[in-house]
């Protein structure tokens, strides 16, 4: 096949436009070797900027970590950087939390829903967050300028965040890019900037959070309220002993109700057709059932009622096998998770 000349303008613009892109990568993560609950905990992450294009920016740089941990308020980074360019050498600079209402430039989303989008949870099942930062240093960033000094910048950013009370195991991440530009195909690499490294931390008097596996309850969809018709799903790992595997499982509980300002309770006992739920098998890791669920029908209340604390377990049809909250001994806490 013959290119004419304007074809050939064209590829040369496109192999122009993928030469250009910078070079961001996340070099290494050092995660403490015994992290406990409770305490401050300190982990390194380098970081690498090689440019093949000119742009000054601050750093972006984002990490995703449990929701109970508070790292907005409860967390301390610095930035040490190592160039040729003196304008882009800094020692133990501050980073601060991006403000609420600041958005990435490339896709219009608050930086928090921007690299949610992005990344989302890498492989998590509980409830994590990304927390984004910025550096206070403007980088000037250049391929050419002043015989290359202004090419690479190295960089180590210090992390120290406060764990909280309970032991959890999950996927740690870490992304970054220029804040001025986000994830423009100049500036930024065709492959995402994106790391991941699993974290454990121990002690305490709670069971452990294992985010890195189903957990035994969830819900469909994720975003619902006690008013609303929802999916409630167990999930119980196929290596556990003495669980629901192999028997029908019955979804049941009490919910409590205000019906014209007076407290009322009711259970929903029975193990019948009512409350069995649908097997959807072996899914690898682990055995699931499902029962979507309309609160206040199924626990047949009034229709003035007001929802005001539910309750749910799962159990077999003799009940002699219950599934409940380890911690409180009780059904588990449905709250919702409408905003």
């Amino acid at each position: 096949m013959k290119l004419s000349k304007k074809n050939m303008y064209v590829l040369s613009l496109t192999l122009l436009a993928i030469l250009v892109v910078n070079c961001m990568t996340i070099v290494d993560i050092i995660h403490p070797d015994d992290a406990q609950v409770n305490s401050d905990i300190d982990i390194s992450v380098k970081i690498k900027i090689d440019a093949e294009t000119d742009g000054n920016s601050k750093v972006a740089f984002g990490i995703l970590v449990p929701k109970s941990w508070n790292v907005a308020q409860n967390s301390t980074l610095t930035l040490t950087t190592v160039a040729n360019f003196a304008a882009n050498v800094v020692a133990d600079e501050p980073m601060t939390v991006i403000a609420a209402g600041e958005l990435n430039p490339s896709d219009g989303q608050t930086w928090v829903n921007s690299f949610q989008s992005k990344f989302g949870m890498l492989d998590n099942k509980g409830p994590v967050e990304w927390v984004v930062f910025e550096s206070g240093t403007t980088f000037q960033i250049h391929d050419k300028a002043n015989d290359g000094a202004q090419k690479v910048v190295e960089g180590t950013i210090k992390i120290r965040i406060h764990t909280g009370e309970r032991a959890v195991k999950f996927f740690m991440g870490y992304t970054f890019c220029g804040k001025a530009f986000g994830y423009n195909s100049e500036k930024y690499p065709s492959t995402p900037v994106i790391a991941s490294k699993l974290l454990e931390v121990t002690g305490g008097d709670y069971p452990l959070w294992d985010f890195t596996v189903e957990p035994p309850i969830s819900f469909v969809p994720a975003t619902f309220g006690l008013e609303d018709i929802f999916s409630v799903k167990y999930s119980e790992l196929n290596s556990m002993e003495g669980g629901l595997k192999g028997a029908n499982v019955y979804l049941v509980g009490k919910v409590k109700y205000s019906e014209g300002g007076v407290i009322r309770e009711k259970s929903m006992e029975e193990t019948g057709s009512k409350t069995l739920m649908e097997e959807l098998g072996d899914m690898g890791d682990v055995t699931s059932w499902q029962k979507y669920i309309y609160p206040k029908n199924y626990f047949d209340l009034p229709k003035n009622a007001i929802i005001t604390e539910l309750k749910l377990y799962f159990t077999n049809q003799s009940k002699s096998i219950i599934i409940q909250d380890n911690e409180t001994e009780e059904g588990f806490l449905i709250t919702g998770t409408c905003e």
